[in-house]
């Protein structure tokens, strides 16, 4: 059976057709605003500062990698 080049396929596009400037990517793929306020307020309630052995782990990884 010969189905219809329209319905088996689907035109590519490249990211650079993609147009998102008036879409906010975050609220739109998980439904929640991500206005800076919201990031700087999570930011200054955390104040995570990662411990000596996590930090070596990172250094000697990229040190690896690189």
């Amino acid at each position: 059976m010969e189905l219809p080049m329209d319905l088996t396929s689907a035109r590519f596009i490249s990211y650079s057709e993609i147009n998102t400037d008036d879409t906010d990517l975050y609220e739109d793929a998980w439904g929640i605003p991500s206005e800076f306020n919201d990031v700087f307020a999570l930011l200054e309630r955390d104040k995570t500062v990662p411990t000596v052995e996590l930090t070596k782990r990172l250094s000697d990884l990229l040190d690896r990698i690189l």
